[in-house]
C-alpha cells in the first residue's frame, strides 16, 4: 500500500513540477521504453510466456533451461542492435521531433532502456514460474528507493536528472531479478529426471522458432496501435507542448492502474490458464469457459475505472493539477472509453497464443498502418488536432479487435457469451449514469461523497441481484486474487465464493 502512495505522489509531483512541454518530453522518453521492447524483446517474451508453462507442466526442466538461455541471448543481441540504430540517427530524430537537447537526453537514457528490457525479460520468466512473491518484494524496494531519491532531489529536478533516478530504480529491479532467474532455472534443472526424445526436441524447436519469429514480426507492428507512436507524430506536427497535453490522460490512467495492477493480473492469468488447459487435455469446452471468464473479469476492472474517471475527472483536474490540463477533459473521456477495448483484447490474445496462430495478429497490423495514416491525415488536413489523434488510434484498435475476435472464433469455436456480458454492462451503465449525474451538482462536498456512495451501493445491489459470475468462476477469481495482496479487498468486497 505504501508503494502505491509513493508511486501516485511521484506521478502527481512530476505533472505539477514540470512545464507542459517538459512533461511531454519526459512522457515520450519513458513511453519509448515500450517501443524499444517491441523492436527487440517482445517477440521473445511472448514465446517465453507461451512455451515455458507447457515445459514446466511436462517437467522438461533440462530443455527448459536451454531454451531460456538461447532466447535470452537472442534478445540481448536485439537490444544492442536497436539501441545502436537510434544512437546513430539521434541528431535527425531530435530535429524531427522538435526536441532540443535530444542527443544529450538519449545518451543518458540508454542505460534506462537496457535495464528496462532486462527487467522485462526476467519478470516474464519469473511469472511463468509463479515467483510473484519475489517480484512483489523487489518492486516495493524499487518504488521506495524511487520515492527517496525524488525527495532528496526535490528542488533541483531536471529531465536528465529524472532519467538518472529512473535508471537507478530500474537497476534495483533488473539486476537482482536476473540473478534470481538464473538461480531458479538452475535449481529446476537439477530436479529434472525426464528427457525429451530427439523427435520431440525437433518438434519443439520448430514450434518455438516459428512462434518466436511470427511474434517478433507481430510485435514490431504493435506500436502503431499505442499512444506512444502518437507522441512522435504529435511532437513532430504540434511540438512538445501539445505532446504534454496528449500524454496527460494516459499518465492519469497509468497512475490509477498502479492501484489495480492489471499487468500483474495478466501475468498470473496467462500461465495459470495455459497450464490448466494442458492439464485438461486441451479441452475446447474449458477454452471457451476460460475466455468468457477472463473477459468478464477484465471488463469489470476497466469499466469501474472508466466510470470513476469520467465522474471525477473535473475535480481531479482543478484540485490536484491546478487546472493546468483543464483543456484535456474531452480528450480524457475519448481515451478512456477506448480503453475498454483492452478488456476484450487480452482474452482474445490468450486463445490465439494457445492455438499458436500468431499470424492472425500479424495480419491485423494492417490496422496499425490505417492508424498511422489516419493520424497523419488528422494532423495534416484537419483542425481536430489531439481529439482527432485519439479517435484515430481508438478506432484502429476497435477494428483490430473485431477482426481478431472473428479469427479467434474461426480457429477455436470460442465465442463471447453475450447474455453474461449483458449483466456486467447493465451494472456499469447504471453506475456510470448515476455517478456522472451526481457529479454535476455544484457543491464540492456533494460532488466528492455522493457519487462514490451511490455508485458503491448501486454496484452491491446490482451485483448481488444479477450475479454475473457463477459459483465456479467466483471460486477461481477468489483464488487468483488471493495471489495478489492488492486485490484481496476486492475479493472481500464482492463476497466471492471461496470454496
Amino acid at each position: 500500500m505504501a508503494s502505491n502512495f509513493i508511486s501516485v505522489f511521484i506521478s502527481i509531483f512530476l505533472i505539477r513540477k514540470l512545464a507542459v512541454a517538459d512533461f511531454g518530453i519526459y512522457s515520450l522518453f519513458m513511453g519509448s521504453l515500450s517501443i524499444f521492447a517491441i523492436f527487440s524483446i517482445n517477440g521473445i517474451v511472448v514465446a517465453i510466456r507461451r512455451f515455458i508453462p507447457e515445459l514446466v507442466q511436462k517437467k522438461y526442466y533440462k530443455y527448459h533451461k536451454l531454451i531460456i538461455i538461447k532466447l535470452y541471448l537472442i534478445s540481448l543481441l536485439l537490444i544492442f542492435i536497436t539501441i545502436l540504430i537510434v544512437y546513430i540517427y539521434r541528431e535527425q530524430i531530435g530535429f524531427y521531433l522538435k526536441i532540443d537537447k535530444f542527443e544529450l537526453y538519449y545518451s543518458i537514457f540508454i542505460i534506462n532502456i537496457f535495464l528496462f528490457l532486462q527487467a522485462s525479460i526476467t519478470n516474464n520468466l519469473l511469472v511463468t514460474l509463479f515467483e510473484q512473491k519475489f517480484l512483489s518484494i523487489i518492486g516495493v524496494v524499487s518504488i521506495i528507493a524511487r520515492g527517496v531519491l525524488y525527495a532528496i532531489f526535490l528542488s533541483q529536478l531536471t529531465i536528465d536528472l529524472i532519467f538518472i533516478i529512473e535508471a537507478i530504480c530500474m537497476g534495483i529491479k533488473a539486476l537482482p531479478s536476473l540473478y534470481f532467474t538464473y538461480k531458479k532455472i538452475t535449481e529446476l534443472e537439477k530436479d529434472s529426471g525426464l528427457t525429451i526424445s530427439q523427435e520431440e526436441t525437433k518438434d519443439f524447436v520448430k514450434r518455438i522458432r516459428r512462434f518466436s519469429l511470427l511474434s517478433t514480426a507481430n510485435e514490431m507492428g504493435e506500436g502503431g496501435f499505442s499512444q506512444i507512436s502518437d507522441y512522435y507524430f504529435v511532437s513532430a506536427y504540434l511540438g512538445p507542448f501539445a505532446m504534454g497535453l496528449y500524454a496527460f490522460p494516459y499518465k492519469i490512467l497509468s497512475t490509477i492502474f498502479d492501484w489495480i495492477p492489471m499487468v500483474q493480473l495478466n501475468n498470473i492469468f496467462k500461465p495459470y490458464f495455459i497450464t490448466k488447459y494442458y492439464e485438461k487435455d486441451e479441452d475446447s469446452a474449458y477454452l471457451s469457459d476460460m475466455f468468457n471468464f477472463i473477459t468478464k473479469v477484465y471488463f469489470f476492472f476497466y469499466a469501474a475505472i472508466v466510470v470513476g474517471v469520467i465522474s471525477y475527472q473535473h475535480l481531479i483536474q482543478v484540485y490536484v493539477f491546478n487546472s493546468k490540463y483543464l483543456e484535456t477533459q474531452t480528450l480524457i473521456v475519448i481515451v478512456i472509453l477506448f480503453y475498454l477495448l483492452r478488456s476484450f483484447a487480452f482474452p482474445i490474445s490468450i486463445i490465439i497464443e494457445i492455438k499458436e496462430k500468431i499470424e492472425y495478429t500479424l495480419y491485423a497490423k494492417i490496422f496499425a498502418v490505417f492508424n498511422v495514416f489516419a493520424v497523419i491525415f488528422v494532423l495534416e488536413y484537419t483542425g481536430w488536432n489531439l481529439i482527432g489523434v485519439a479517435l484515430a488510434t481508438g478506432v484502429s484498435g476497435l477494428l483490430r479487435n473485431i477482426y481478431l475476435y472473428f479469427k479467434m472464433k474461426q480457429i477455436s469455436k470460442v465465442r463471447l457469451n453475450f447474455p453474461e456480458m449483458y449483466k456486467s454492462l447493465v451494472i456499469f451503465l447504471a453506475m456510470g449514469c448515476s455517478m456522472y449525474g451526481l457529479s454535476l451538482i455544484n457543491n464540492i462536498v456533494t460532488q466528492v461523497v455522493l457519487p462514490a456512495m451511490t455508485g458503491l451501493l448501486l454496484f452491491q445491489l446490482l451485483y448481488r441481484t444479477l450475479r454475473p459470475f457463477n459459483k465456479n468462476e467466483e471460486a477461481i477469481l477468489s483464488n487468483l486474487l488471493g495471489r495478489l495482496p492488492k486485490m484481496y479487498f476486492i475479493s472481500k468486497f464482492l463476497a466471492l465464493n471461496q470454496s
